[in-house]
């Protein structure tokens, strides 16, 4: 799921996803890769590679695109880190599908205290990427332990369609701006989708 997160100002941010199913390695594996430029103002420009793999699927693609993350009520709430993000990504499908569209906004803050970040908010995806036009509920819970080195994390995307998973995960932030992602998804719905294991790394640079 998008996060709240922008690459800062004149910084690179690139990462790698793996999805596969322990069961059958060698038949399912499906990559994302993406990248962001870091504008300023809250801003990111990115350029993603969606569903690159086997077995070949009719929504391989490549979105380009923005995300916007201004922290609203900075001066009188600080610490609730209140974000209101939004992202549009124009996307190009290459098995001959043509152009498709991906907008996602959601709202999120941290709890005083345990600084429990809770995300919520919508999104609009065509077929060209999740293969039927479709629209619905995103979110997520993050938990950071240990200073922020690693946290718990738990993202939704509600409907049936191709990214319609429930995905809970621990994340692992390493030293020069690393980070690694360890997660299992669970399908909405079968028919739309196989549980599997998702494996991510980033690197901001």
């Amino acid at each position: 799921m998008p996060s709240a997160d922008i690459t800062p100002r004149r910084k690179h941010f690139y990462m790698h996803e793996t999805q596969t199913r322990p069961q059958n390695p060698g038949r399912y594996w499906y990559g994302t890769n993406f990248y962001a430029y870091g504008v300023g103002k809250a801003t990111e420009l990115a350029v993603t590679s969606y569903n690159v793999g086997t077995p070949a699927t009719p929504n391989f693609a490549t979105g380009i695109g923005f995300k916007s993350a201004p922290q609203l009520f900075r001066k009188t709430r600080e610490e609730l880190e209140i974000k209101w993000t939004v992202g549009q990504m124009g996307v190009m499908n290459h098995r001959g599908k043509g152009f498709g569209s991906f907008t996602y906004s959601h709202l999120s803050m941290r709890t005083p205290g345990t600084k429990t970040r809770l995300t919520a908010g919508g999104f609009y995806g065509t077929e060209e990427l999740f293969k039927r036009n479709t629209g619905n509920f995103l979110g997520s819970v993050e938990q950071p332990l240990f200073h922020h080195k690693i946290q718990v994390v738990a993202e939704w995307f509600r409907g049936q369609h191709d990214f319609g998973f429930f995905i809970p995960g621990v994340s692992f932030h390493l030293p020069k701006e690393q980070v690694i992602v360890v997660a299992y998804k669970f399908a909405n719905n079968p028919k739309n989708g196989a549980n599997g294991l998702v494996i991510e790394y980033g690197l901001t640079f």
